[in-house]
């Protein structure tokens, strides 16, 4: 007999034309749990108060993620799940960073320098757009490439505004990139109040003699993040890409990655990711060449149909990679009840998801039990279950899901990078 339940925004996405299934472990026991509330100030380890910001209590969760009500000078805002609001506090952090330069004379001075001066150049690029582009670029190198591809676009109707061509040639596009990787945040960031003030203070290198460097120079000590050499190649990609070149090396990596054009087209479209997590998306599974179907992963990242489902599944991937890498090599992709499940190169299937509290609610105890007899029902199935989550596990989800005969790993860390 199938049985439908409501789960929550995230799951339904996951789990999308899956029907789920009662199995053995409900006839364990009939009693579920309510998932704990709990002091924002233990979740978060005293960052619950900070600069224009308070988490309110309680800190509840749905039994997979923790849901916050975070207050700010613009209301309140429900953030759902530990990656979303790390999210928002950085570029909150970032924020009131950047707003700090005020106090700064000489950048003021910059500021209303940059205020007068793209007044008349966007006129003319609009006028004339490859006259302005002749006289302002030559000479450039690189930087000439990409702006005659640019024009042209604008010049023929195939795409580009005249401020965005005009954000590349003064550079300030480039300095915004440069500002928000150095600052660790999205240079595509869809928090307003930041991209703005990304906006704002990268118009200063476009007017005189700023760089980024001083004006980073001018920030406290502690929030400019030191790159690693790791990092140097997503840096790279970032900053020294234009919006079209990312989306173009964006495709590329997804191709390399054994991903559909259908799909490529799906993500490419998708609204809930920023033009940085889909390079991620598709570098990190690049990443394994090795492990066979990853269309499925990609597929289902398609399928996000809101904010909160999207990062999901963008901390899946990257906790895929990681786990790929660094615990166990993968062989392949299955799917299992409508979620891709890595099956391990040693036969063991690799239940990996960012979770913040797994408690034994109806829906957590029907999800698994679907999982467990969907592997169970494999051509092959996995001679072990390897369930590790990014957070917590209750004691009593910890004991039903190891009467499946699953090992669990708890609170693994997400691996340091842009990704929350």
């Amino acid at each position: 007999m199938r049985h439908l339940f409501k789960a929550p925004a995230w799951l339904a996405g996951l789990m999308t034309g899956a029907f789920v299934l009662a199995g053995p472990a409900l006839a364990l026991s009939g009693q579920y749990e309510t998932p704990p509330e709990q002091d924002p100030a233990v979740v978060l380890d005293g960052k619950e108060l900070g600069p224009g910001y308070a988490v309110l209590p309680p800190v509840r969760s749905d039994g997979f993620l923790r849901i916050y009500q975070l207050q700010t000078d613009l209301g309140v805002e429900q953030v759902e799940g530990d990656g979303l609001l790390k999210l928002r506090l950085s570029e909150m952090r970032v924020l009131v960073a950047l707003e700090g330069l005020k106090k700064d004379a000489s950048f003021m001075a910059g500021l209303k320098q940059a205020a007068m001066k793209p007044v008349d150049f966007v006129g003319s690029t609009v006028t004339d757009p490859v006259g302005t582009a002749k006289s302002t670029v030559s000479g450039v190198g690189r930087m000439f490439g990409r702006l005659a591809k640019g024009v042209e676009a604008v010049a023929t109707g195939k795409g580009g505004s005249p401020a965005e061509i005009a954000s590349t040639i003064t550079g300030q596009g480039s300095a915004r990139r440069e500002l928000a990787v150095d600052l660790g945040v999205d240079p595509y960031t869809f928090y307003r109040p930041l991209s703005d003030k990304l906006n704002e203070t990268a118009s200063v290198t476009a007017a005189g003699s700023w760089t980024v460097k001083a004006i980073t120079g001018l920030l406290p000590g502690g929030l400019i993040v030191n790159t690693a050499s790791a990092a140097d190649d997503y840096r790279n990609l970032v900053v020294d890409s234009t919006p079209s070149e990312l989306q173009d090396r964006t495709a590329a990596a997804f191709r390399n990655a054994g991903v559909s054009e259908a799909t490529i087209t799906n993500i490419s479209a998708s609204p809930f990711y920023t033009a940085t997590e889909k390079a991620v998306i598709a570098y990190q599974l690049q990443a394994m060449p090795g492990v066979r179907d990853l269309e499925l992963v990609a597929a289902k990242a398609a399928e996000a149909d809101s904010r909160d489902v999207a990062y999901f599944q963008l901390r899946r991937v990257v906790l895929l990679e990681t786990y790929n890498r660094s615990i166990s090599p993968l062989g392949d992709m299955k799917l299992v009840s409508g979620i891709p499940v890595a099956i391990r190169r040693d036969g063991i299937a690799a239940v990996v998801m960012p979770l913040d509290i797994v408690a034994w609610t109806e829906t957590a105890a029907r999800t698994f039990s679907t999982l467990q007899e969907g592997l169970r029902d494999l051509a092959l199935p996995p001679s072990g279950v390897d369930f590790l989550v990014t957070g917590d596990v209750t004691p009593m989800a910890a004991e039903r899901i190891a009467s499946f005969g699953w090992e669990i790993t708890g609170n693994y860390p997400m691996p340091a990078g842009s990704v929350h």
